[in-house]
Parts: structure tokens; sequence; C-alpha cells
């Protein structure tokens, strides 16, 4: 399906592996990258950016062994923003490494859970315009705005609003998004609050897609679990 698929992540094992990983996590989470930067050798094509650009892309200077990577993805989970000072080819290559991990490491990883196959796009468009939320931005007091937008530590470009700024706004978009417990409470809230409209709207799939997402959020709320989505074209 085209749309959103809807996992979850212990919030405790998540913090845990972020800020003191185990070697073990660590050597795997490594490994998770340097899949990503051995798939993205292209002669033809670089990725990451101009060696001779200023504040060139600091994937540019990794190895791509993970024993040698670890050191490197270890200082950048530290890090209060992962994606800053990345090219699109390095935010592509973190990104998709920490979905991989939080995937595939199983019970001794970060707590991953399939909590429903997904939803269609309707219900979050929907959504985003009833709050009013415009184009791609992300407004800092909507949770929703940053569903399927915003992955953990991660810093969207500011905007003004101005047509120009809209058209060129955050050129990169990333396939997952990360949200803490206190997050999936204020979706909840958000979500609650425009029932009335998505009623209204008679779009049979956005109303089908509120009644499935709406008790995930609530067990996901009571269980203090991370919200974990996954943008699926």
């Amino acid at each position: 399906m085209a749309g959103y698929r809807i996992y979850s992540l212990g919030w405790d094992k998540f913090q845990n592996f972020v800020s003191n990983p185990t070697k073990k996590q660590l050597t795997a989470f490594a490994k998770r990258v340097s899949e990503q930067l051995a798939g993205g050798e292209d002669d033809d094509d670089d990725d990451y950016g101009d060696d001779d650009e200023e504040g060139a892309d600091p994937v540019r200077e990794w190895p791509t062994e993970p024993d040698a990577l670890r050191k490197f993805v270890k200082e950048r989970l530290a890090r209060p923003d992962w994606y800053g000072d990345l090219s699109d080819g390095g935010k592509d290559a973190w990104s998709c490494a920490v979905c991989y991990f939080c995937e595939e490491e199983g019970p001794g990883g970060v707590g991953f859970r399939v909590d429903h196959d997904g939803i269609y796009w309707d219900l979050l468009e929907l959504a985003w315009k009833m709050l009013k939320i415009p184009g791609e931005e992300i407004h800092p007091d909507v949770a929703l705005s940053a569903f399927g937008r915003r992955p953990y530590r991660y810093t969207p470009a500011a905007t003004d609003g101005s047509e120009e700024d809209e058209d060129d706004y955050d050129a990169w978009q990333p396939m997952h998004s990360m949200h803490t417990p206190d997050e999936v409470r204020k979706m909840l809230a958000e979500l609650e609050s425009i029932a009335p409209a998505v009623e209204g709207a008679k779009n049979k799939q956005a109303i089908n897609d509120y009644d499935a997402l709406v008790p995930v959020l609530e067990r996901l709320a009571e269980e203090g679990r991370m919200l974990f989505i996954q943008v699926d074209t």
C-alpha cells in the first residue's frame, strides 16, 4: 500500500541504545551504516557532495568497514542533531541504517513491534488541512505535522511561510519518522479534536484510517512506547 506503516519501539530501550549502546548494538548498527555506504558507491554519481565544498559531508571521510565505523557512529549517536551537517545522500544512509537496525535487531534490540499494517495518505492530508499546516511545513506546536516527516534528532529547515520559502523547503524527504511518547499523546489529542471534521468530510478511507489509528495511538500512549512510522510509496 502507499501510505504509512505503523510500528513502535520500546522508548527506554531506544533511549538506552542512543545514549549508551552496548558493543553488540554498536557493531550491529555500524554494519547497517556500512551496508548503506557500500550500497551508495557510484563513480558517476557523488552522493555525498563535493570534496572541495566548505563543510563537505563528513560521511565522505568515514571508513566503510564496520569495525572502523564504530567510533564514528557512536559519536554521532550522542549528538542532539544527527542530520544537520549531512548531504541528502548522507541523510539517506544514516536514516536507512536507523530503520534497518530498529527493524532487524529483534528482542535484544530496541523493542520493535508491528502495530498496524498501515494507513493511506487521506487521513493525514485531511488532518494537516484541518489543523492549518501549510505545504510540507513541520509546525513546532502541532505534533501531527511531523507524522511521517521527521526522523529522530532531525531538525527541518525553518520557513517564514513565503511562497519562495515553501518552494525551497528542505528538499530532502525522509522515509520514516519517530515520535516520543509525549508526541504520541499530543497526536492523539489533535486527532480527537478533529473527529467531527473527519466524519463530516465523508472520505470513507480517511474515516476508516481514523478508526484504525486512534486505538493504536491510545495503546502506545498507555504503554509509553515510541511511534515509528515508515513512509511507503
